[in-house]
């Protein structure tokens, strides 16, 4: 099969199962959206029916509880009563009936409308009540004594089930407050329910349909009066709506149609409010997207079918060009290029083409330099393990021989000490003309210079634990070159000073340091013996906030290079004497071990050498705290 015809082919199947997938998939999420936002929005509205209708007879509550709170009724007289309630029955409107009862449960004052024209002349706030008949009377009082005596522990007030009034058959409940104090009574109001009746009534507009359930699921109020008298049983068609704890959907059927509901609980009265719509209505939006979906998915389907072909012509031969090249760059030519002028994606993709091939050009360079910069870095971590491990071997090597040069002289000491005393004797008892005087004081001299080198090998081998405190390097360096100030002046050397700038300070022994630093510059001075330049430069650099690097550089004869790797060895000199009996650079390097840092030397012969010492600093003062 040709490449055009697998291209057709696969468009087909690219453009189709894509476009039909992603269609189903945003239809569906889409519904899925639509859906919720439907059932969101009844269940708002069920929840705001369920808080106006807790708030239009809780208030009434409110109301009573805070009347009592400022009347005493106990302290009312017959005419005060009657006044008192008279307040209490105009404050609130579809108020029907209002009586005042003592804590036995007997009525000792009321009012209701019974004539409506008799109290509108007393008061035309009286047309906005009820009238009331002697049976709904009886009932009120029947009702509110028996709701009175029935009120909670802890509770002020209590709120009677709904009933339709004995005569009128209208819906209303009885809202009772007990008094203040134990034998105080309480006030109770018939609170009719055709204003909650009426909006509902309103709210339910078009097909939609607002009502109210008591707590057995019997149909309370839905702006019908005649559907409230016969207060039908819904409990079986919304079996989750009686006695629900939070807000929820449901299904029904009836008259032949199924109705989607949500309900809500009205808090503290146990009646629920539900709004229903049918279903085929609150789905209307639904059914409206899928047909506009599913028509936009066939216009698609059309487009690519008949785009395909022409699309599978123009993309074969391009793919064929970069196929090739893609195949160039296989075979390692990276240089190769594609020449396709275009200005559409395949001219895009060329170009991309083209960029990636001069990526992987620069990449391989770059993987060449880095491959260069690795060895030259492998390299340069090889030298510095080598240079540790030399470092960790003359430490070692210095160890041992440190401790057979304190056995040497312990051993010495004695006979040394025998030595010393017996030839001072003799030098004592002979006269300065004797010829044994002079013999026996190259004696002396020989002897006391065996006692220097013991003292040395004792310094070598002792590890220095005391006198650590924090001191001002620059301060003891300066106090170093003052030291030796009358040899660098006859020697004619210059010193140069480059310290760090500022204060710097490092924790170890004074003497020991600058019996270090004094030793060096003795070697300097041996090594720059009959040299045309004789220079020092000693400097200080801080390497971070722990360490800092001293270096004392002289432009002596310098050390061959076969002399290096022993330089630091017990008893080791070169011809020139640089180090004296050959220990001096030995204690150098154990009393510098001792402080913690580390000594190196870097020389050239015929050039100079310079001694790098690398000490750790004295940590802060709050530090040391």
């Amino acid at each position: 099969m040709r490449i055009r015809s697998r291209l057709l082919l696969l468009l087909i199947a690219t453009a189709t199962v894509p476009t039909l997938a992603v269609g189903l998939l945003a239809w569906r999420g889409a519904a899925w959206a639509l859906s919720e936002a439907v059932d969101e929005q009844h269940r708002r509205t069920a929840l705001a029916e369920a808080e106006h209708a807790a708030t239009h007879v809780l208030s009434l509550a409110t109301e009573l509880g805070g009347a009592l709170l400022h009347q005493d009724p106990t302290a009312l007289g017959p005419s005060q009563a009657q006044e008192f309630l008279t307040r209490v029955f105009l404050r609130r409107d579809r108020i029907s009936q209002v009586g005042l009862f003592d804590a036995r449960g007997h009525l000792t004052a009321s009012i209701f409308v019974d004539d409506p024209e008799a109290f509108a002349r007393q008061e035309p706030q009286f047309r906005r009540h009820d009238t009331v008949a002697a049976g709904e009377v009886e009932d009120f009082q029947h009702r509110a004594a028996e709701l009175l005596s029935q009120v909670p522990e802890g509770r002020a007030y209590a709120i009677s089930a709904p009933y339709l009034t004995a005569v009128r058959r209208r819906p209303a409940v009885v809202v009772a407050a007990l008094a203040p104090g134990s034998h105080a009574g309480g006030l109770a109001a018939e609170l009719g329910l055709e204003e909650l009746s009426q909006r509902l009534a309103a709210r339910g507009n078009g097909e939609e349909r607002v009502f109210l359930l008591d707590g057995g699921g019997r149909l309370l109020l839905d702006g019908a009066l005649e559907h409230e008298r016969h207060r039908r049983d819904l409990s079986g068609k919304l079996p989750g709506a009686p006695g629900a704890k939070q807000a929820g959907l449901a299904h029904y059927e009836e008259d032949g149609r199924s109705w989607l509901a949500a309900f809500s609980p009205v808090p503290e009265l146990g009646w629920v409010a539900v709004v229903a719509r049918p279903r085929e209505a609150a789905l209307a939006p639904l059914h409206a997207l899928a047909r506009s979906t599913f028509g936009v998915l066939g216009l698609t389907l059309v487009g690519v079918l008949v785009l395909a072909p022409l699309l599978a012509r123009a993309l074969a031969r391009p793919i064929a060009r970069l196929a090739e090249g893609a195949r160039e760059l296989a075979r390692g030519h990276l240089a190769h290029r594609i020449s396709l002028e275009r200005r559409d994606e395949l001219g895009d993709l060329a170009r991309a083409f083209n960029d990636m091939g001069h990526a992987l050009e620069v990449a391989h360079r770059e993987l060449l330099g880095f491959n260069e910069q690795l060895t030259a870095l492998v390299e340069e971590r090889t030298r510095e393990l080598r240079q540790t491990q030399v470092q960790l071997s003359r430490s070692q090597r210095l160890a041992a021989m440190g401790d057979l040069a304190a056995g040497m002289a312990h051993e010495m000491n004695n006979p040394l000490a025998a030595v010393l005393g017996n030839v001072q004797l003799m030098l004592l008892d002979l006269p300065q003309d004797d010829p044994s005087h002079q013999t026996l004081t190259t004696v002396h001299q020989q002897a006391q210079r065996i006692a220097t080198i013991v003292r040395e090998l004792q310094q070598l081998s002792e590890r220095q634990q005391l006198g650590r405190l924090p001191l001002d390097l620059h301060q003891m360096l300066d106090r170093v070159l003052e030291s030796c100030g009358a040899e660098l002046s006859q020697a004619d050397v210059r010193v140069d000073r480059r310290f760090h700038p500022g204060e710097v300070k490092v924790l170890g022994d004074t003497q020991a340091l600058s019996d270090v630093f004094g030793r060096l510059l003795g070697n300097a001075l041996n090594a720059m013996r009959d040299r045309p330049e004789r220079s020092i430069t000693l400097a200080t650099h801080m390497m971070d906030a722990q360490l800092v690097r001293v270096e004392m550089r002289d432009t002596g004869q310098g050390i061959p290079r076969e002399h290096l790797e022993r330089i630091f060895n017990p008893f080791f000199t070169t011809k020139q004497q640089w180090t004296g009996k050959g220990l001096s650079l030995a204690v150098c390097h154990r009393v510098i071990e001792d402080h913690g840092g580390t000594i190196t030397l870097q020389s050239d012969e015929g050039v100079g050498t310079t001694v790098i010492l690398v000490l750790p600093t004295a940590p802060a003062q709050g530090a040391l705290a």
